[in-house]
């Protein structure tokens, strides 16, 4: 099927989860990109058996805890613990 037996020309639609809170939008990505850098640094020191560095995984742990809570903290901040009813 070429793009000339389409019915109906595709139209740029901007597509919203209709479970993502208002306070989500325009969202500052700066602490989600700090906890996917820690959780990649994290996962590749705890999948590297030919050094352990102890030191070093202790580490990657902690900023990722410390990466969870701030963007944690962000989000209640914004209310965002608020949008569904408690379970």
């Amino acid at each position: 099927m070429s793009s000339h037996d389409l019915p109906e020309p595709l139209v740029d639609q901007r597509l919203t989860s209709p479970d993502l809170p208002p306070a989500c939008i325009g969202f500052d990505t700066s602490l989600s990109c700090r906890l996917a850098q820690a959780k990649a640094r994290l996962d590749r020191l705890e999948h590297d058996h030919r050094s352990r560095d102890h030191s070093a995984l202790a580490t990657a742990r902690v900023e990722f805890a410390l990466a969870a809570r701030a963007l944690a903290d962000a989000l209640i901040a914004r209310g965002v613990h608020t949008h569904r009813d408690a379970d």
